[in-house]
C-alpha cells in the first residue's frame, strides 16, 4: 500500500496558518466543551479570520464525551460549522498527555487560577492496562472509534490528532498506537496526525506500527521557546530533514526533498524567542513570526500554530507559577500587541491595541509581566527565571550552559513544590 495520500489531500495540508484555541473563559478542554457557548466560539473564530488564519488546533475532551456524549458531539457539530463559515479548518486533538494534573472531577471543573490547569486525558491509570483503555463501551478507544465514525472523514476538519505529546513511555505508546489504528480502520480516508514534540517520534506511529494500514498524513513538532531566531531556523531545518527521512522509510521510497513527495510538516506549537525584551514571560509573537514565515516560503514548513489565539495565563502549572502569559486577542477583540497581530497577518491591521492584562488578573498571585488593564503594574520578570518553558522545550535545553542551569533550577523548584504538596503545606498556603 502506498502511504502517500493523493495530491488533493496533501495540498490541503500545506500553507496552513493557525493558532491553538481555548476560549479565554476556560481553563482546560473539559470546560470548553462542558460550558460551550456558540456566541463565544463564533466571536473568537472571527478573530482568527481577522489575522488571516485558516486553521485552529483544539483539544477534545474524552472525559466530557464520557459524561455526555450526545451533547459533546452536538457542540463539535456547531464548532465545525462555525469554522466552515469562516474558511477555517480545525485540527482536533483527541487525547492530551503533558499536563501533570489528573482528570478528576475537581480538576476538570476548577476555576481558581492557582489550581485550574490543563488535565491529562485519559487518566494515567486508564493507560496502564489495555483492558482499561478498550475493554468497555465508554473507554478511550471506544471514544476514538465513535469520533472516527462521526467526524474523522468530515471535509470541514483539517485533521484528527490522536494525542498531544504522547512521548516515549511504552504503555502510552501502546495506547496511542491502538487508538490510531482504531481510527484509521474505522475511517480509512481520514487525515490523521500525531502531536509529537519532535518529529523523530513520528517513527513510532507511522505505517510500520499499524499492521499495514496507512499511517500519519502529516508530521508534527513543537518549538515553543527557542532562544534566538537563528537557532529556531536551524531547528526547523533539522525537523524538515528528519521528516523527509521518516517519510521515505514509511513509504519505502528514496529519500526525496521534492515537495510533492514529502509528507506535510507542521509546527503545531510556537510562542516567541526567549531573548527579546522587555520580558521573556510576555507575549511576543513578532519575535518568531518572521522565522516561521521564512520556513513556509522556502518549503521547510507546511503549517504552523502559535500559542494561543486568546490572551491567557500559561496552560501548564510551572509556566503559570512563573508568570508566563501567551496569546494575541483579548476577549473583546482588542489585541495585546498590534505588532504581533501584523506579524501574524503579514499586513497592517486596524485593530485596537491594549498592551495590558485583564484587570481581573490582578487577583492572581502570579508574577505576570507588564501592566494590568486599569493602569496598575505587575512586576516585570525578565531575569530568565526557570520554569518558563513548556515541557517540549527540552529540544533547546541542551544547547547552552545557561539552558542547563535553568533546567536544573526548574527541576529543583518542581521537587520542592511536590514535597510541599505531599506534606500538605503548599495547599494550605494557597488557601
Amino acid at each position: 500500500m502506498d502511504d502517500v495520500r493523493d495530491d488533493g489531500v496533501n495540498e490541503r495540508l500545506r500553507d496552513v496558518h493557525g493558532a491553538v484555541y481555548i476560549p479565554q473563559k476556560d481553563w482546560n478542554a473539559y470546560q470548553m466543551w462542558a460550558d460551550y457557548r456558540n456566541a463565544v466560539v463564533e466571536r473568537d473564530l472571527g478573530y482568527a479570520a481577522t489575522v488571516g488564519l485558516n486553521s485552529v488546533r483544539v483539544f477534545a475532551s474524552y472525559e466530557y464525551w464520557r459524561e455526555d456524549g450526545p451533547t459533546f458531539f452536538a457542540h463539535v457539530e456547531h464548532f465545525l460549522s462555525a469554522c466552515d463559515a469562516r474558511d477555517v479548518r480545525p485540527v482536533v486533538v483527541l487525547f492530551e498527555a503533558p499536563p501533570t494534573d489528573p482528570p478528576t472531577e475537581q480538576n476538570r471543573r476548577e476555576t481558581d487560577p492557582e489550581r485550574a490547569f490543563g488535565v491529562h486525558s485519559p487518566s494515567r491509570p486508564e493507560v496502564l492496562q489495555p483492558r482499561d483503555w478498550k475493554g468497555y463501551d465508554r473507554s478511550p478507544v471506544h471514544f476514538a472509534r465513535r469520533w472516527a465514525r462521526e467526524f474523522a472523514e468530515d471535509d470541514r476538519l483539517l485533521a484528527t490528532e490522536i494525542m498531544n505529546e504522547p512521548g516515549t513511555v511504552q504503555p502510552r505508546r501502546d495506547f496511542v498506537t491502538d487508538a490510531l489504528r482504531t481510527v484509521r480502520a474505522e475511517a480509512p480516508d481520514a487525515t490523521l496526525t500525531m502531536g509529537t514534540k519532535d518529529v523523530r517520534f513520528a517513527r513510532f506511529y507511522d505505517r510500520e506500527a499499524l499492521d499495514g494500514l496507512a499511517g500519519l498524513d502529516a508530521y508534527q513538532f513543537h518549538m515553543n521557546l527557542p532562544k534566538r531566531p537563528a537557532e529556531a531556523y536551524e531547528y526547523l531545518t533539522e525537523q524538515r530533514a528528519l521528516a523527509d527521512e521518516i517519510g521515505a522509510e514509511a513509504t519505502g521510497t528514496a529519500n526525496s526533498s521534492e515537495t510533492d513527495a514529502r509528507k506535510p510538516l507542521w509546527c503545531t506549537e510556537w510562542q516567541r524567542t526567549l531573548e527579546e525584551p522587555p520580558s521573556r514571560f510576555a507575549p511576543n509573537l513578532a519575535s518568531l513570526a518572521p522565522t516561521i514565515q521564512k520556513a513556509h516560503a522556502d518549503g521547510t514548513l507546511d503549517g504552523d500554530f502559535f500559542w494561543s489565539l486568546l490572551l491567557r495565563p500559561a496552560y501548564l502549572r510551572e509556566p503559570r507559577e512563573n508568570g508566563r502569559v501567551n496569546g494575541l486577542f483579548h476577549a473583546d477583540g482588542a489585541v495585546y500587541s498590534r505588532r504581533d497581530a501584523e506579524a501574524i497577518a503579514g499586513r497592517p491591521l486596524a485593530l485596537e491595541e491594549r498592551h495590558a492584562l485583564p484587570a481581573s488578573w490582578r487577583a492572581h498571585r502570579f508574577p505576570y509581566p507588564g501592566p494590568v488593564a486599569d493602569g496598575g503594574v505587575r512586576s516585570s520578570d525578565g531575569d530568565g527565571r526557570s520554569g518558563d518553558a513548556h515541557p517540549s522545550d527540552e529540544n533547546f535545553s541542551r544547547r547552552s550552559k545557561s539552558d542547563g542551569i535553568e533546567g536544573f533550577r526548574a527541576l529543583h523548584e518542581s521537587l520542592v513544590r511536590r514535597i510541599r504538596d505531599a506534606l500538605g503545606r503548599g495547599r494550605s498556603r494557597e488557601k
